[in-house]
């Protein structure tokens, strides 16, 4: 049986409309992920979340009016509250099982392929949609879980990001991550998107690779207490744990070794590809040395995920690339943002 594709659904209009329109594709499973997540909450730790949530859209509708309005939009469309339509993308509020990723990206005179398989919990792949944004005189497109604002993404300009999970200290008063991806992917370049890291407290560890149609690429790890550590780089490779110095200082070991076993074996596997176009980041995403516990991975019981999908972006062409399920068992769907 041939693996089903991630939908591709394209909202046009404006930030209210496209969150309606986000709604009415995927109704049943934003529902239905709001009602898991709402059962998995003690009523003493979601009332908790739901505060910590509405001081953060205060922050989010001073910072960005069109993805305030995107939520109302989601909001409006499901009859909940906008508040309840945020938590579905604030993960850091509750006890959510994570989830390992491998990413790689290589800068190249006509820009930069930045590349990631992101693992997930069974039934994770089920959930994904590919939201192409239209809005006048900008476009965008996000892999999301239906009824988030987006996990990786790249915009009409040429910046795409993809995003790692680590594992540093956290703090619960800063904005979502999700949130803060958003705001990077309405930049035009990896400088912008560094001015929204830099001006961000973060709650939790996390590493990201930026490029963009200039051919810039950067590595850039943030956490509460470190902050902002970034490098210029031609090209890299990166799984689940800090490559620089000051983060590792953080790094919870044991929680590491429990969550994400396998990081430094898909690192090392990894660092064994001569990355030079984007059929050597493909090779590398479909890469099953170690398996099951592989860049392109199968559940065990010792990590249970999965790759849910895999991306290349190609920022000098605009396009995504992108692999549902495990990339070596799937053709890709291609996603272009130039008119």
């Amino acid at each position: 049986m041939a693996k089903l594709q991630i939908p591709v659904i394209v909202l046009r209009g404006t930030a209210f409309e496209r969150g309606q329109q986000h709604v009415s594709h995927l109704r049943s499973l934003i529902i239905a992920d709001y009602d898991r997540l709402r059962r998995s909450a003690e009523t003493t730790d979601w009332n908790r979340a739901c505060a910590k949530a509405a001081a953060s859209l205060e922050k989010v509708s001073a910072l960005d009016s069109d993805l305030h309005s995107e939520l109302e939009g989601m909001a409006a469309e499901t009859g909940l509250p906008i508040i309840d339509i945020y938590l579905l993308s604030c993960f850091e509020y509750f006890a959510e099982r994570r989830t390992g990723c491998t990413s790689a990206a290589i800068s190249t005179p006509s820009g930069a392929l930045v590349a990631q398989n992101w693992d997930g919990p069974e039934g994770a792949d089920r959930h994904l949609a590919i939201l192409v944004h239209e809005a006048p005189g900008k476009r965008m497109v996000t892999i999301a879980t239906a009824g988030t604002l987006g996990w990786v993404g790249l915009n009409d300009t040429g910046f795409a990001f993809v995003n790692n999970d680590l594992l540093l200290d956290e703090k619960q008063d800063s904005l979502p991550s999700l949130v803060i991806r958003r705001l990077m992917l309405a930049r035009p370049s990896v400088e912008a998107a560094l001015d929204v890291l830099m001006s961000q407290p973060h709650m939790s560890g996390r590493s990201f690779i930026l490029g963009d149609a200039a051919g810039r690429l950067q590595l850039a790890e943030v956490g509460p207490s470190i902050g902002l550590s970034r490098r210029i780089v031609d090209s890299i490779v990166h799984t689940n744990h800090p490559l620089f110095p000051d983060a590792s200082v953080w790094e919870n070991i044991e929680a590491e070794a429990r969550h994400y076993p396998s990081s430094r074996e898909r690192l090392r596997a990894a660092r064994r590809f001569a990355l030079t176009d984007a059929a050597s980041l493909a090779a590398l995403l479909r890469d099953r040395t170690g398996a099951p516990d592989a860049i392109c991975k199968s559940f065990s019981p010792r990590e249970p995920t999965a790759t849910a999908f895999s991306v290349i972006f190609d920022c000098g062409q605009r396009e995504a690339a992108i692999w549902p399920g495990q990339p070596d068992g799937s053709s890709p769907q291609r996603v272009g943002l130039l008119a």
